[in-house]
């Protein structure tokens, strides 16, 4: 076999092996129904908001404690929250949620997935509860979310926790942390125009995978279980494009400015994963310059995923921080 007949050999089998990646990577949405069927338990409840939408929420613990309220980051769900929820309980009232986009709630009829957005979803599932005071803990995206929050909602709050997030304050800091902060390939993707549009088809679950092992230090927690759930739940019908909006929504909502932190008058706790591959440790630095009461815990050997790494000891953290 000569040279050129090599060559072209070599690149038909290629050509072929493409083929055959791509098409097993292709997932058509699975009905929604499915995957509440499959996901959802006796604790889930869905709460229907002003424009109907379903949000997926669950009311857990001793009804007569302090409420604590957990919010999810970007491309997660109240499922993170699932192994630290049940040291809290017995103290405690705790509610997490899904919110729009995420989780078992998905795409909501208002397409509005901006902080905004949230912020409003937040205040409509708080006023339905008839809950007048929590305490704020929010994770990664939901750390942002959080913060933004208590400056309009001082009076809710009784105090604010924050897992695994950033403050950005300028240009340059938004550079550095891009730079510090590789962002596994999944996250890569998903900030192209064209690759989002594309991942509305092809969903490989080894990409799922390699985004869920960059978030947490101990590779034990990246099971077969957990990464199904993960890929089940983005594969739910209406869920992919609405991340597409989402990511649209929030490309230039990272940078703020830390002025703003000194107006969060209530206690604050910042809690940080030393090993935190998507958000390094020194970004919660304007947190702890600017609030005027906020105290930081970091922890050794602990990823981006604090919930799922060290759920009984941040929930003595955050049971410490709230007695």
């Amino acid at each position: 076999m000569n040279i050129k007949k090599i060559l072209k050999f070599s690149s038909l089998s290629l050509l072929i092996l493409l083929i055959i990646v791509i098409y097993n990577s292709i997932y058509l949405d699975i009905p929604k129904n499915e995957i509440i069927s499959k996901h959802a338990n006796e604790s889930s409840k869905f709460l229907e908001l002003s424009d109907g939408s379903l949000i997926h929420l669950r009311d857990e613990g001793n009804k007569k404690g302090k409420v604590i309220l957990l919010i999810h980051g970007f491309n997660g769900s109240l499922f993170n929250y699932e192994p630290m929820v049940p040291f809290l309980t017995d103290e405690y009232r705790v509610i997490s949620l899904d919110l729009p986009a995420h989780g078992l709630t998905g795409a909501v009829k208002s397409d509005l997935y901006s902080y905004e957005g949230f912020e409003k979803v937040i205040g409509e599932v708080v006023k339905l509860l008839g809950i007048n005071k929590f305490y704020f803990v929010g994770h990664s995206m939901g750390g942002m979310i959080a913060w933004r929050y208590s400056l309009k909602h001082l009076d809710q709050l009784n105090g604010l926790i924050i897992i695994g997030s950033p403050f950005i304050a300028n240009e340059e800091e938004y550079k550095d942390f891009q730079s510090v902060n590789a962002p596994p390939a999944a996250f890569e993707i998903i900030e192209s125009r064209f690759f989002r549009r594309a991942l509305e088809y092809v969903t490989p679950r080894l990409l799922v995978k390699e985004g869920v092992s960059q978030t947490v230090y101990d590779q034990s927690i990246v099971t077969d279980e957990l990464v199904d759930q993960f890929h089940d739940i983005i594969l739910m019908e209406g869920t992919r494009l609405a991340i597409g909006m989402l990511v649209e929504d929030h490309e230039d909502d990272f940078i703020a400015n830390p002025n703003d932190l000194k107006n969060i008058s209530i206690p604050s706790l910042i809690l940080h994963g030393e090993e935190d591959n998507l958000v390094d440790i020194r970004f919660v630095e304007h947190f702890i310059d600017q609030i005027p009461n906020v105290r930081l815990i970091s922890y050794p050997n602990v990823g981006h995923m604090p919930p799922m790494e060290i759920p009984a000891l941040l929930a003595q953290d955050i049971r410490g921080f709230i007695n």
